[in-house]
């Protein structure tokens, strides 16, 4: 997990402008994916991010602690997402439906498994499908998957940017890892 140097948020924090550009160097990858694991179009992601930075700049005089600075910046991430759901509704796709203009009685290919391993997990279809999975789980369990196994974060610090308690973040896990193991299990025996 990428950490900020507390010495360099506390210059941002005074109004280096410098300094925020080391901590947006360091930080925006790993915020773009988390965004990215909440909404299904990369350039909303993208703008979500910016705006996330934008907001975490006017905002950054009320960080409390400076060794904190990438749990709050995920936490303002999460509101900034939430926010753009709030103001546009998209539909939502059946994982049973036909893959981009296939007719409705065609099945979702699947790569070969006769494929090794490492290539099975490099497969483009493969990561399109489990990304289409993860869009799929209730808000609560996708931000808790994409905050776990897309960004590394420890359980507690998904607790403290969530602001609930380690044990609902491990139940959350749980049953969103519950909920895409039925999903790719029902693929695999089509």
């Amino acid at each position: 997990m990428e950490t900020s140097d507390p010495a360099v948020v506390s210059r941002a924090r005074e109004g280096d402008v410098d300094a925020f550009g080391e901590l947006f160097r360091a930080t925006h990858r790993r915020v773009y994916n988390f965004v990215r694991s909440m909404v299904t179009n990369p350039e909303d992601a993208a703008d979500l991010t910016q705006k996330t930075y934008v907001r975490a700049w006017g905002a950054l005089k009320s960080l409390r602690s400076d060794e904190a600075f990438l749990v709050w910046l995920h936490r303002i991430a999460l509101n900034v997402a939430r926010d753009s759901r709030k103001r546009i509704e998209r539909p939502t796709e059946s994982l049973d439906a036909p893959v981009d203009g296939e007719e409705s009685s065609a099945a979702l290919e699947m790569p070969d498994w006769s494929l090794g391993p490492g290539q099975l997990v490099l497969s483009a279809d493969t990561q399109r499908f489990v990304r289409r999975a993860v869009e799929r789980l209730p808000e609560i369990h996708r931000t808790v998957v994409a905050m776990h196994h897309l960004e590394g974060m420890e359980v507690t610090a998904i607790a403290e940017t969530l602001g609930i308690s380690p044990g609902t973040v491990l139940s959350r896990l749980s049953r969103a890892r519950e909920a895409l193991r039925g999903t790719l299990d029902s693929l695999v025996k089509e």
